[in-house]
């Protein structure tokens, strides 16, 4: 009897001690080590930063091919077997040109965020018969995907009373030589103040002297062309920069 009281003492001592030790666990419901919905920590990008980033377009170059200055192009053939190039370029805010008329120097000024661009053009007969050349009025500068032609406010020769036919000077020019060094330049298509109409064989009858054009202030020369048509199957295309 005494054995079995015993018995029945311990096991209703375990039925009450039992059910706190269990509840000495994890909560239900509960993990161990989660964190809450604040917690929680989200990744900034699924992509590497470099996959995301695309680089600036490239502009192509319009003239790849194009001649370097004083570099020679051939035009024509055979009896008017000739050759040309641009040789130099000039770039100001404005320039001085000498009105003959008064003998004075008179300032010529561009409009608002332009300014004056010289190019320096040289063609020389090779051949045995004289030929045409290009005008000045044809021979082009291209600058960021738009095109320039000659400045037609420029006072020149044939607009000169000079009974002596001289050139109307540019005072910041009007000593460069030509490119034969032979003689300074001038316009472009006049001889001492005479326009030509033709090129006639011989390098001292070059066509040799400078266009002007009214360009933007932007304009660089690593990034300006010129270009001279010259006939339907010879046109050329000179680099300044």
């Amino acid at each position: 009897m005494v054995i079995l009281f015993l018995l029945l003492l311990i096991a209703g001592a375990g039925f009450l001690i039992l059910p706190g030790l269990l509840r000495t666990g994890t909560p239900q419901g509960s993990v161990p080590g989660s964190v809450t919905a604040a917690e929680t920590i989200i990744p900034i990008a699924t992509v590497p930063a470099a996959d995301t980033v695309s680089p600036p377009a490239q502009k192509n170059d319009p003239f790849p091919d194009a001649l370097r200055l004083q570099e020679r192009l051939p035009f024509g053939t055979g009896t008017v077997a000739s050759e040309a190039t641009v040789y130099k370029y000039w770039i100001n805010d404005t320039y001085q040109w000498h009105n003959d008329m008064d003998n004075h120097y008179y300032v010529q000024k561009p409009k608002a965020g332009n300014k004056y661009l010289f190019v320096f053009v040289h063609m020389q007969n090779n051949g045995e018969t004289r030929v045409w050349f290009p005008p000045a009025g044809s021979i082009i500068v291209y600058y960021n995907g738009a095109a320039y032609y000659q400045d037609q406010s420029h006072f020149k020769p044939d607009k000169s009373e000079d009974s002596k036919e001289t050139p109307v000077e540019v005072k910041e020019v009007q000593y460069f030589p030509k490119l034969n060094g032979d003689e300074y330049a001038e316009d472009f298509g006049f001889s001492h103040g005479t326009e030509l109409a033709y090129l006639y064989p011989g390098g001292s009858n070059a066509v040799d002297g400078y266009i002007i054009y009214e360009v933007p202030q932007s304009l660089t020369p690593e990034k300006t062309y010129v270009g001279i048509p010259f006939n339907t199957q010879d046109q050329g295309v000179w680099k300044l920069g």
